[in-house]
């Protein structure tokens, strides 16, 4: 039953069916590696890396901490931003560019299985490589290589049964 539908008994449910609903795109992402080396210096490096991006107000999102790294996905006009920071203080960086981050959203995702393999097989019909993941309540973020985000945003929607938006 569709949010504001009744139902056989009358009732009228406000709720969003469970399953994935909406895909979002969001283009001229970078994928960044910053280098902070082992242990024991790893945590102090870290710590470094986030407060000076967060110093100059550069927002960074798909954060994972690494060995002796931390990588991080950020706005790709900020890439020049980033690499000046952190080479101020001493960190290497990698960076690549041109990716788009795509979300495919879903109500109650944590209660819904099998939706991270259909996304990943989707991706990997459509040829995209896959480069980050992130998950919230309600969504399953991927980090994909730009070139490929119109055939993945075409599989996705085949996938999981989205309309066009343009239909």
């Amino acid at each position: 039953m569709a949010a504001g539908q009744r139902g056989a008994r009358g009732q009228v449910s406000f709720e969003r069916e469970r399953g994935v609903y909406d895909l979002q795109v969001s283009g001229d992402v970078a994928h960044v590696v910053a280098v902070v080396g082992g242990e024991p210096g790893r945590t102090a490096g870290i710590q470094r890396v986030v407060r000076t991006l967060a110093d100059e107000g550069i927002p960074i999102f798909l954060i994972k901490l690494h060995r002796t790294a931390v990588s991080f996905a950020v706005d790709g006009g900020r890439v020049p931003e980033v690499e000046r920071c952190l080479q101020a203080i001493g960190v290497d960086v990698r960076v690549r560019r041109d990716l788009a981050l795509v979300s495919v959203v879903a109500s109650s995702m944590r209660d819904l299985t099998g939706v991270m393999v259909s996304i990943a097989e989707a991706l990997h019909r459509a040829g995209a490589r896959l480069f980050g993941v992130g998950d919230s309540h309600n969504s399953v973020q991927c980090l994909i290589d730009g070139a490929h985000v119109e055939a993945a945003r075409q599989e996705l929607r085949r996938t999981f049964h989205l309309e066009s938006p343009h239909a």
